[in-house]
Formats: C-alpha cells, structure tokens, sequence
C-alpha cells in the first residue's frame, strides 16, 4: 500500500507534477487548486489548469477561497493523508493545514534554498544573472520557504536562458525529485537539512514597476532583467511621454562614449543603444502603447526615427 496524497497546485507546471504523480502510481485522495478566475478581455471565467487536469483523472477538486478555510481543514482529515505535495499553489498553508497529512507537508520549490525564497524565484534568479539555480523539496512550516530539505538538485543557467526556457527545465528536474521525496519519507528516511538563514535571498512576487530600464546600467544587467522577467511583466523605458516596452534585446560586444539611453546606430536587426560604463545593447523588438509589437527597426521607420534619439531611462522598482 503507497502513500495516500492532497496535491495542492494551481498553474500548468503544477498540473503536469499532479500528472506526473497520479502517472507513477500515487493515490491522490483529492486536489487543491486556487478559484477559477475571469482572465483576458472579456472576463471569461477560466478553470484553473489543475482543476482541468484533476477532473479529466477523475479526482476530487476542492477550491476554497483561502487556505484558512476551516471546512478545508476539516474536510481534508476525513481524508487521513499521509502527506501534502504542494506544487505552485499560491497561497500559504496555515498551521492548522500543515498539521493535517499523517507524515509531512512537502513543497516543490524551483530554486536551490535558502535562495530565492519566495513567489517568482525563477524570475529573480535571471534578474540577478546567476549561473546556477535548482530546485528543492522542502518540509513545510509556518514560515515562507523556510522548512528542512528533504532533496535538492543543481542546474547551471544559460547566459541568454529565458525566465519560460529555464522553467521548464527547472520543471523537467523537479517532478521525479518530488516523487522520490515522497517515497523516501513514506518509507521512514527523515533524513532532513535545516536551511543556512546566513544565506537566504528572496524572491517578491512580481510588479509591472520592476520591468523598468535603467540605461545607466551596464547592459548586460539590462539584458538579465529582460529574460527575467518574461512573458510578464516584461522591461520598459521612455519614448518622449510615452511607455515603450522592450520585446526583445541582446547586449552586444562594443562600447560607446555616448550618454545612457542614446541611441546612436541603427544595425541591420535593431538599435545600438548606449548603457553604463560604455556598454551597448541592441533593441530588436518593441511596442509602444496599444499598438503591435514590432522588429525596431520597423517601428523606426513608421515613427521616421533616425539616429542619434534618445530612449529615457526608467529605474525599476525596489524589489522589496
């Protein structure tokens, strides 16, 4: 007789771990997922991917408003888990929750802890250019990401690697590492590390005021916060008054004594923008206001820009 689950996840990645699980063998007595919410222009209501998931698997799907709901507490024992697998759910287990499964509550989280503790670990992680990131199951507790360490796996990060292309990977590592957290602890191994809070590092859930460039910046961090911070909430700067959103970027291997935000040479693929210390970047795709999103140089010729314009710098958001 295997574990007896609750899978707790709202979002794809956590319906392809839930897939996974019911896939290897593993009973899940019932799914928790966020409320089905209005999303696009015309506010349609939408299930969530988990509830898809769990419902063409045939399970249960409870989807209270919030985790302190105490009839989900009281609901969940009559269940009798041994544990709790909790995938990108987005919403913090209460204690009275945590206390439920018989052994543990464990949570896959896609950053190598006491890292990027936090909502958006994968964004921050490429925000601040790191070459090495993980994934981790942890114990949880009543404090955010802070539990002991059941498993942990590395993975090195690609210099130009995208916040979706490194989630992926992430994701493609860390679904067996939960399934093999799960039986580890189901057979009695309570091997567990505490965190290093000497080390620990955060990860806020995300703002449209992060995406702000500053081009006095070297652009290599420009470069970082872009692939960070994709598909949203995405990196903007100034045209004139008006908002551009930067689509697509690259630094490049030249340098400049041009003043931050110039930009002082059209190539045959988009703008060589100056950033801090001389540095360059190379726009290739922008959108401005309501309209499409365009290659640069395109959008250069329908607004007639030639060079030397300049792009106003706009500094992100804390991340605090």
């Amino acid at each position: 007789m295997g574990p007896r689950l609750v899978f707790f996840g709202t979002p794809p990645i956590a319906a392809r771990a839930l897939e996974a699980l019911v896939t290897g063998g593993f009973d899940v007595a019932a799914v928790v997922s966020q409320p089905d919410r209005p999303v696009g222009r015309g506010r349609n209501v939408q299930h969530t991917p988990v509830r898809e998931s769990a419902e063409k698997l045939g399970l249960p799907v409870i989807q209270p408003e919030s985790a302190r709901d105490p009839g989900l507490v009281e609901y969940l024992k009559t269940l009798d888990p041994d544990l709790f697998t909790v995938v990108a759910y987005g919403n913090f287990l209460p204690g009275k929750l945590l206390s439920v499964p018989r052994l543990a509550a464990l949570n896959l989280h896609f950053s190598h802890l006491p890292a990027y503790r936090g909502a958006a670990p994968v964004n921050w992680a490429l925000v601040d250019g790191v070459d090495t990131t993980g994934v981790t199951v942890q114990r949880m507790v009543k404090k955010m990401d802070a539990g002991d360490v059941v498993l942990q796996r590395k993975l090195s990060v690609g210099p130009d690697e995208t916040a979706p292309e490194l989630q992926e990977r992430l994701t493609a590592l860390g679904i067996p590492l939960l399934a093999e957290a799960v039986n580890l602890i189901f057979s009695g191994n309570d091997d567990r590390t505490p965190q290093d809070e000497s080390r620990v590092t955060f990860a806020p859930l995300l703002k449209r005021e992060h995406g702000g460039l500053d081009f006095t910046r070297p652009a290599r961090e420009l470069h970082d916060r872009w692939r960070g911070l994709l598909p949203w909430p995405g990196v903007f700067c100034l045209l004139g008054e008006e908002t551009l959103k930067v689509h697509r970027c690259r630094p490049v291997p030249e340098n400049t004594a041009e003043p931050p935000g110039a930009v002082f040479r059209f190539t045959e693929d988009g703008w060589l923008t100056a950033c801090g210390g001389g540095s360059v970047l190379e726009i290739l795709e922008v959108q401005a206001g309501g309209s499409r999103r365009l290659p640069a140089k395109d959008f250069a010729n329908g607004r007639r820009l030639k060079p030397a314009f300049r792009l106003i710098p706009v500094v992100p958001a804390p991340r605090a």
